[in-house]
């Protein structure tokens, strides 16, 4: 009988299964209370599981069949994935024609972030979400952030080809991972959407980004594309139907267009912010009448870039951070710091008096001496450091300030702050407090609903009655260029030390 190892936290405990049997029947016989609001058929996703050389997967649908390692979700993500589920909007399976292209359909809803790209293959029959994955931007290598990746291009002959059989090849990686796994043939994939920001859509798609770089800042199209598989030259259905979702600006994508149009309408939401704090920082005040938009220059901090010992949200991180020590994702050893994991030190310096207002870092700050014989993988912040999430926490406040002037409504006004976004997954909401990055005003306002930019390309994906959704937020959106506006600037100074 297979063993299967089972962290959660800081308790470790083996229990054996039968070979065949779902890892969610397995967990719920041996009293692991998983979420699983769909009752276990695979349609809502939400029963996840973290399986060690794997990644997440969908433990209603996972089958088990040998030894393995697997992390349960902490309090925290357990959370986000119950209000995930009350606060998506609910559309009616529908997911069009191109489903009659097989006689076994299937689909596939990509989130394409400038860090991680996200994966969720659905049986288009039965609606039911069959695996989900998150991999590493290949793009990192070429840059950080979007402007990076921009420069490439522009600086290199084949630059835009480089990067976009970089995000081809990805996407081929995992449609052919998905093929063997289900034992499907690549034709039966016959539909797949896609969410990201702005650039990285135009660098799938092969079309130049530099005019987003360049004011007055005018990407080459915001529109919803429409192409076909070979079009591309993807590993399905040649005709299958590949719909990227439109976007509304330049830094203003498809990621927030899905990730709106993804949450159910509600009282508790007639007028909130909804932040996406990623590679960038995309904002967004949602009232009845209108939405105002905007994109701050975070930087990359948040996503582990310009971060001495930072990472990706990738298994070895340390996510989490208080008096007490750190956690790790996939309870590893730790390797790195991931943006969670470095909102959660910078808080701990501020409320320990390490760190001055201004900034100063007097010394160093250990976080993990590595190994001790040869210091290797020794997590450390330096001062360098505090700038940048001093540069990256002060531009979306300062943001979040010009979107309730431009709406004349104050923090009293607003009902909700929605944290969106895989790093919003993660954020302790008292951290991000402290170190002056969210209003404390909000405090008891706010909720991470995770990885919305997928769960709109899901919804996409499922059902073409989506497009309702995103055409409604499209047209009550308004775009507010930042770098024209004064207060912007006035704020984002102002912003800029802690409060001890």
């Amino acid at each position: 009988m297979p063993e299967i190892k089972i962290v959660q936290k800081d308790k470790i405990e083996t229990i054996l299964a039968r070979e065949g049997e779902t890892l969610l029947g397995t967990l719920q016989k041996k009293g692991h209370d998983i979420y699983s609001p769909c009752g276990g058929n695979g349609t809502c996703g939400k029963c996840k599981v973290f399986v060690k050389g794997e990644g997440v997967v969908t433990s209603c649908i996972y089958h088990v069949a040998n030894d393995m390692e697997i992390t349960l979700p902490e309090k925290r993500e357990a959370k986000i994935l119950v209000e995930q589920h009350e606060h998506t909007a609910q559309v009616a399976f529908d997911p069009g024609a191109s489903a009659n292209l097989s006689y076994y359909p299937h689909g596939l809803a990509i989130d394409i972030g400038t860090t991680t790209l996200v994966f969720y293959l659905v049986n288009l029959v039965t609606g039911a979400i069959i695996e989900t994955r998150a991999v590493v931007n290949p793009q990192t290598k070429y840059g950080a952030d979007v402007i990076s990746r921009i420069n490439y291009t522009a600086q290199n002959r084949d630059g835009l080809n480089v990067l976009q059989q970089e995000i081809i090849g990805a996407i081929n990686f995992q449609l052919d991972h998905f093929v063997e796994i289900t034992g499907i043939t690549s034709n039966e994939i016959v539909k797949i959407t896609i969410a990201g920001n702005t650039t990285m859509l135009h660098l799938m798609v092969g079309v130049d980004p530099l005019p987003i770089a360049l004011a007055p800042f005018k990407p080459a199209f915001v529109a919803e594309q429409l192409l076909h598989g070979a079009d591309l030259k993807l590993n399905c259905h040649p005709d299958a139907e590949i719909k990227v979702l439109p976007s509304i600006a330049a830094y203003v994508g498809a990621d927030i267009v899905a990730g709106i149009a993804s949450i159910k309408p509600s009282e508790s939401f007639q007028k909130f912010l909804f932040l996406d704090i990623g590679t960038n920082g995309e904002l967004a005040l949602i009232t009845p009448e209108k939405i105002w938009c905007c994109a701050t220059a975070a930087g990359p901090a948040f996503e582990g870039a310009n971060i001495s010992c930072g990472m990706s949200a990738v298994e070895g991180a340390i996510n989490t951070f208080d008096s007490k020590g750190y956690n790790t994702i996939g309870n590893s050893s730790p390797v790195g710091l991931c943006g969670s994991g470095l909102i959660d030190v910078v808080a701990y310096l501020i409320e320990n008096k390490l760190v001055q207002s201004d900034g100063l870092l007097p010394e160093d700050f250990v976080i993990s001496d590595g190994d001790p014989l040869t210091r290797a993988n020794r997590i450390v912040l330096n001062q360098q450091d505090i700038r940048e999430v001093q540069l990256a926490k002060s531009a979306i406040m300062a943001g979040i300030k010009v979107l309730l002037k431009k709406a004349s409504l104050g923090f009293d006004d607003l009902d909700t702050l929605v944290l969106a976004g895989g790093f919003g997954s993660y954020i302790d909401v008292k951290s991000a407090i402290t170190i002056g990055m969210l209003p404390k005003e909000m405090e008891n306002k706010t909720l991470s609903l995770g990885n919305t930019s997928g769960t709109g390309a899901l919804l996409a994906l499922k059902s073409v009655k989506f497009d309702l959704n995103i055409q409604e937020v499209l047209r009550k959106s308004c775009y507010i260029e930042l770098s024209d506006d004064e207060d912007f600037v006035l704020d984002y100074v102002m912003n800029m030390d802690f409060e001890l």
